[in-house]
């Protein structure tokens, strides 16, 4: 289910914003000052993607690559700001008023001995950096890109609009979008980590950009992790590292720390960091925010669609091991290679082998026993959770997309067959009633790795007396395409950011709910509520008796919790399967 799931997500977004808009481009092509020999373009994609930085990155506008540059009034102005040593040069929008710092370095490039190794914080060398350019997306396998191309074809364009990726081992940065004009008072700061399945997806995807959301009032920051078998990877060598496993978590410490540091210098708040992802980047988060070695780091969290991974059991450390095993016996049967080898193998090299060996895995971090130590469960339970509140939810539909079009009986009984908790009888009945097969497998999954998980987690945090408030997204865009896709998996990310698809129809509901849910997702960072003047009523969640969910829909509104059939069965038979 998860695989399919990370597929759906990225391609419904990034194609629309790619083909619809043309806006998808962070400059003119060329290089950032490389940190190291090997560092490529900063992103070496061609065709539509090569738009100016003010277009995309900081005003929303459609223009051919032609007109830009016969275009005077789209010229930005170049910005600086002191962060670690070094002099940033980034850009400004004249017309939206954004200040865009993109491409900065937040930790050392991870290659070589540094390669699965805990993050070094990154110190500047007292030089001048261009700031106006996306770095290289972290190593991952095309198959996303590949999803993507797919996605033109079904919207009938061309896979050739979709031209290659460029991604490096050297690929820890991160991008900054906050408000040009100096406030009376530190803006609250937002930290987004994108999701893939800790496998892929990158932090300037489309529908990723700040711009739109920090002219809410916010400092806005996206963050890059290294992923897959760089990230989320053990060996037994590793045994005397202090880190030993969950490089692509402790990348997102990192990237907090760095945030701890400059923050400032950009008008963000250092005090009032709110961390929020979606999916994979969401599952992370539900990590992170119990880890004492976030203390200070984060205040608050945005968890959307974040996936059963999360709630409630842990990955053992010994079972990772194993894998890097596995991964050098694939190097070398006759005599798999030490850490030491794996370390100095080719990292295009080492991406494809772990990609053929670990083609149906999912990367998910491990009980690490440092990091990561027990259930999120049991941390919350013990009452020391360095957690100021918890906003979290998931999307109406999250599966519908995917399995529509090849959904039968047969496929049901299948999907039911495989689910890992909500594979009863009882569940059985309660989805015979839906004369809809496709609903029901959407119900099924969408309550098992989304929705249940996400109830027990708030649950969860309002025992612990975190306030928490749960949402629902179910708004369906008008037109025959939108009503395919209903409330996708990512439905909610171009309402989240205002970076909306145009091949969806946007009405005037569309605008109108994105800009409500800017303001709510900004009111919750800057005090800890997403409730404030002009923006809907919204209840805590609560741990026992009718639970208050926010249904974002054509007009939000206050809901019971969804499903709740399917999720009293999926407490119960947790429950049974915890006492046996």
């Amino acid at each position: 289910m998860k695989g399919v799931l990370a597929w759906s997500t990225r391609g419904l977004t990034l194609y629309g914003a790619m083909q619809g808009k043309r806006e998808i481009a962070n400059g003119t092509g060329g290089a950032v000052r490389p940190r190291a020999a090997s560092r490529g373009p900063a992103f070496g994609v061609t065709g539509l993607w090569r738009v100016a930085v003010v277009c995309f990155v900081l005003a929303p506008c459609v223009l051919s690559v032609s007109s830009l540059a016969a275009s005077s009034q789209s010229k930005p102005l170049a910005v600086e700001v002191q962060a670690e040593g070094e002099r940033l040069v980034g850009q400004q929008s004249p017309t939206v008023g954004i200040n865009a710092f993109l491409g900065v370095p937040f930790a050392e490039p991870p290659v070589g001995p540094l390669r699965w190794q805990a993050p070094v914080d990154y110190r500047g060398r007292g030089e001048v950096r261009r700031a106006d350019r996306f770095a290289p997306a972290c190593m991952q396998s095309p198959r996303i890109l590949e999803w993507y191309r797919g996605m033109a074809e079904r919207f009938g364009s061309s896979r050739s609009v979709f031209e290659d990726l460029d991604t490096s081992e050297d690929c820890l940065y991160l991008n900054v979008w906050a408000p040009a004009a100096l406030p009376a008072k530190p803006l609250p700061v937002m930290v987004f980590v994108h999701g893939g399945s800790n496998r892929s997806g990158w932090s300037f995807e489309p529908n990723y950009h700040g711009h739109r959301l920090a002219a809410e009032g916010a400092v806005v920051v996206s963050i890059a992790y290294r992923l897959g078998v760089f990230g989320f990877f053990s060996h037994p060598d590793l045994v005397a590292q202090p880190v030993a496993a969950n490089f692509g978590l402790w990348d997102q410490l990192a990237a907090l720390r760095w945030i701890q540091r400059n923050i400032a210098r950009f008008g963000g708040d250092p005090q009032r960091v709110t961390v929020f992802g979606e999916s994979a980047g969401a599952g992370n988060i539900a990590m992170l925010m119990v880890a004492p070695q976030a203390r200070g780091l984060l205040h608050r969290a945005i968890v959307q669609s974040g996936g059963d991974f999360a709630w409630p059991g842990l990955r053992s450390l010994s079972a990772e091991r194993a894998r890097g095993l596995q991964l050098a016996a694939a190097v070398d049967a006759a005599a798999p290679p030490d850490l030491a080898a794996l370390r100095a193998l080719d990292a295009r090299r080492l991406l494809q082998i772990a990609e053929e060996v670990f083609r149906d895995h999912y990367h998910a971090p491990v009980q690490d026993g440092v990091l990561v130590t027990q259930s999120i469960e049991r941390q919350l339970a013990q009452g020391n959770v360095p957690l100021g509140s918890l906003l979290i939810g998931t999307n109406s539909n999250e599966y519908y997309a995917p399995v529509a079009p090849q959904a039968a009986n047969e496929t049901f009984e299948r999907t039911l067959a495989s689910a890992e908790v909500l594979n009863s009888p009882e569940v059985r009945f309660e989805l015979s009633k839906d004369s809809d097969v496709a609903n029901g497998i959407d119900r099924l999954q969408t309550a098992e790795s989304m929705l249940c998980p996400a109830q027990l987690l708030a649950s969860a945090t309002a025992r612990a007396r975190i306030p928490t408030w749960m949402y629902w997204f179910s708004r369906v865009r008008d037109g025959a395409t939108a009503a395919q896709l209903r409330a996708y998996h990512g439905a909610e990310l171009p309402y989240v950011f205002g970076t909306h698809d145009a091949w969806l129809p946007t009405s005037d509901i569309d605008w109108q709910l994105s800009r409500t849910m800017m303001r709510t997702w900004v009111n919750f960072a800057a005090t800890g509520s997403p409730e404030g003047e002009g923006l809907p009523h919204w209840p805590q969640f609560r741990s026992t008796g009718p639970t208050n969910v926010l249904e974002w829909s054509t007009r939000p509104s206050v809901i019971d919790t969804p499903e709740p059939r399917l999720c009293e069965i999926y407490r119960s038979r947790l429950a049974a399967s915890a006492s046996q």
